[in-house]
């Protein structure tokens, strides 16, 4: 029975050393969950803007979710003047939103439709102590965790903020601690088939280097 007993003492010493090794490395789970920073996958998206003069829709050639290519023809326009003046498509992707149809009266600076473009970006809060792991233009891989096939592809941080947004109250309240200033760090990701806007996107700031 005392062997028994003192096998139990010998092993909660050692669960207990370990996990104070861990915490001190950052390695407890704490500190791992805190190091997966997790976002919503949105789509890069470029408002087409009117800027001739007032004038009438005659022609609207695309509809919601049809395709368009850079330089398309979108709008047809009969100007106050009786000429007609084309709108064209600023960025290839696809149309989102169609604000005007034909017959509408337009004016100058006014937005007629949106193209979600083939490119994405999700936007994290990095605590104080990782930020110094990222810089703009720097390559981070990006995990999607809730897919069939769990993936990740290629990012590149795209902008980080210079001062911090919030502070966030730690998951751990130790005596002495402060709380955390977060920075928005938004990451650019390659454009795959497999992912929508508002899936959940991933990076974990253990794969980066200090």
């Amino acid at each position: 029975m005392k062997l028994k007993f003192g096998v139990y003492i010998g092993l909660a010493v050692i669960l207990i050393a370990g996990g104070s090794l861990l915490a001190a490395k950052g390695k407890d789970a704490v500190s791992q969950a805190e190091n997966r920073k997790q976002g919503i996958l949105e789509a890069e998206q470029k408002a087409v803007v009117y800027d001739k003069g007032p004038g009438t829709i005659i022609q609207a050639t695309k509809g919601i979710g049809e395709s368009v290519q850079k330089g398309e023809l979108l709008y047809k326009v009969k100007s106050a003047e009786g000429t007609e003046v084309d709108v064209l498509a600023p960025e290839s992707g696809r149309m989102s939103k169609v604000v005007v149809k034909e017959g509408d009266p337009i004016q100058p600076g006014m937005p007629v439709a949106i193209i979600q473009k083939p490119a994405y970006y999700t936007d994290l809060y990095v605590q104080e102590g990782e930020i110094q792991k990222l810089a703009v233009d720097q390559g981070v891989q990006v995990h999607f965790p809730y897919l069939d096939h769990p993936n990740q592809v290629h990012g590149v941080v795209a902008s980080v903020a210079a001062a911090p947004q919030f502070a966030n109250l730690r998951m751990t309240r130790e005596r002495g601690q402060a709380d955390l200033s977060m920075f928005l760090v938004r990451i650019s990701v390659d454009a795959s088939p497999d992912l929508l806007p508002g899936m959940t996107a991933e990076v974990n700031l253990d794969e980066l280097a200090d």
